[in-house]
């Protein structure tokens, strides 16, 4: 089952979570100005040919996220100065 990927964030419950495009997960969220961290990442565990790698590489991308940006529709998720993950608002 391939879903689209996306992420929500919930300031006031401290979590952020979503879909990587087979499994569901959420996190731990800490938001100050731009700065962000999500971590203690935790997902369901089914297999899905074609997309694990990706989806491998979505969640450690995750944790590494230590400021945001939102231009337009976008929400860019950077390491310091390096965009790691863009999203685009529906």
């Amino acid at each position: 089952v391939i879903t689209k990927t996306f992420i929500k964030f919930n300031e006031m419950k401290k979590s952020a979570g979503g879909n990587g495009g087979c499994n569901s997960f959420g996190s731990t969220l800490t938001v100050n100005n731009d700065a962000i961290s999500i971590t203690e990442i935790f997902s369901t565990k089914m297999y899905c040919e074609g997309i694990q790698p990706t989806e491998d590489v979505f969640f450690k991308q995750l944790e590494k996220v230590n400021r945001f940006e939102i231009k337009d529709k976008a929400l860019l998720l950077y390491h310091d100065k390096d965009l790691l993950l863009e999203f685009e608002s529906e």
